[in-house]
This record gives C-alpha cells, structure tokens and sequence, in this order.
C-alpha cells in the first residue's frame, strides 16, 4: 500500500504497538493514513470526540484551552513520535481542548476501530495506553499546582528550561513571548515585564526574537 514504508518505523518505534506480531502490525499499516496539516490549523477542536489516535510524525501541535474572550492556556506540547487522541478511545470522551498545529506538520492517524483491535491483540498496547493518560494526569496535576503556587517568574523559567535546545554550548529557547504566555497562564505585558528582568539579570539574553538562556542553573535557582 502506498504511504506504509513512511509510517512503519515510527509506528513499530512506539511502545504502544511494538509488541505487536508481524502479521497484526502489517495489518495495521493497512488502515493508517497521512495527514498532513498546515501551522496553526485546527487538527481537533475541544467538544469533539476524537475519531481515532494521531500520531506526530514531524512538526508539533499544542494542546490549548480556551476561553470565550480568546485567552488561552497551553496545557501540553506534543512533538515527533507523541500521540494524542487517546482519550476518545474507550469511551468516546470528548476533547477538553482544542489541538492546534504549531507548525506545518505529519501525522499518522490510526482510525478508532484499529487502535481498539491493537489493545485487544496485545495487553502490552493496552497498558502502554494506560500508562500514557496516567502520565498525563499526573502531569496535569502538577500544572495545575504550578499555576495555583508558583510566582509567574518561577513559571516563566520552567518553561525556558524545558522548551529548548543546545546549540554549541548555549541553550536556544523554543517558544516565544506570546506561547510562553499561554503556557504560564500569565499575560503577554507580566511575561514581557519577567522576561526584561531575565535580562537585566543577565541569566537570558535576546538575539533579534530570540531568547537565549545565559545560565540554566541560575535560572532555575529559587532565589535567581
């Protein structure tokens, strides 16, 4: 089938489906299908059951909330070999949030029916599916504690840390201003005030729009 030789070695990669026999995994690959999905498209709006389980295969997607007035949290960030969708599987549960491409993007889908015949053929499936909303609780939790205890500086440091990559020797923040925003549950002008303080600290530092983070330790020390 065209489009299997693209989607076999992520699928086989994911702890989800790599127990599967031979037989049942090819079979799989049948069903899957490409999707691909321009930056900030829609991929699953909150209200929507989800029709199956989609998996990044390049690019990333945002799980956000939000609200009537257009404020928005960014709960999670989903990147290459990540799934989502997982919540509609069993019982049909609604999306809480929307899921938005962050940038043009590859997905796998695997339709609703192939992914429920995966966990009945393999309890490993079934429990790597378990274990990923169970994360994803926990994970939850913990947000939701940040938001209620952390100071919006503490939050706006966690996000630089987590959110970015090493390039010879500096660490090149991920997101911008206004993501950060969201994803801290603070607003543009109060991340834009902490950021200017990083800065005056000089534990970050701009290149054009670029937040660079100078040093990782002090940032994240409780009294920096």
């Amino acid at each position: 089938m065209p489009g299997c030789t693209w989607s076999a070695e992520i699928l086989k990669s994911l702890p989800l489906l790599s127990e599967l026999a031979e037989a049942d995994f090819r079979r799989l690959l049948q069903t899957v299908r490409r999707r691909t999905v321009a930056a900030r498209a829609y991929i699953l709006r909150a209200g929507e059951t989800p029709d199956g389980l989609y998996v990044v295969v390049s690019g990333r997607v945002r799980l956000v909330h939000q609200d009537p007035d257009g404020r928005a949290l960014i709960a999670e960030i989903y990147g290459r070999g990540e799934l989502f969708g997982e919540m509609g599987l069993m019982d049909e549960t609604a999306c809480p949030a929307h899921v938005i491409a962050s940038e043009d993007c590859e997905l796998v889908f695997i339709p609703r029916e192939a992914a429920i015949e995966c966990m009945n053929l393999s309890p490993v499936a079934a429990m790597s599916l378990l274990r990923t909303a169970l994360t994803r609780l926990c994970k939850a939790h913990r947000q939701m504690a940040n938001l209620a205890l952390t100071p919006v500086y503490g939050r706006v440091a966690q996000v630089l840390v987590s959110n970015g990559h090493e390039i010879e020797g500096e660490w090149h923040v991920d997101v911008g201003s206004e993501q950060i925003a969201a994803m801290v549950g603070a607003s543009r002008e109060m991340v834009s005030r902490v950021l200017r303080c990083m800065v005056e600290k000089r534990v970050v530092r701009r290149v054009k729009r670029r937040l660079i983070v100078i040093d990782r330790a002090a940032l994240s020390a409780p009294d920096a």
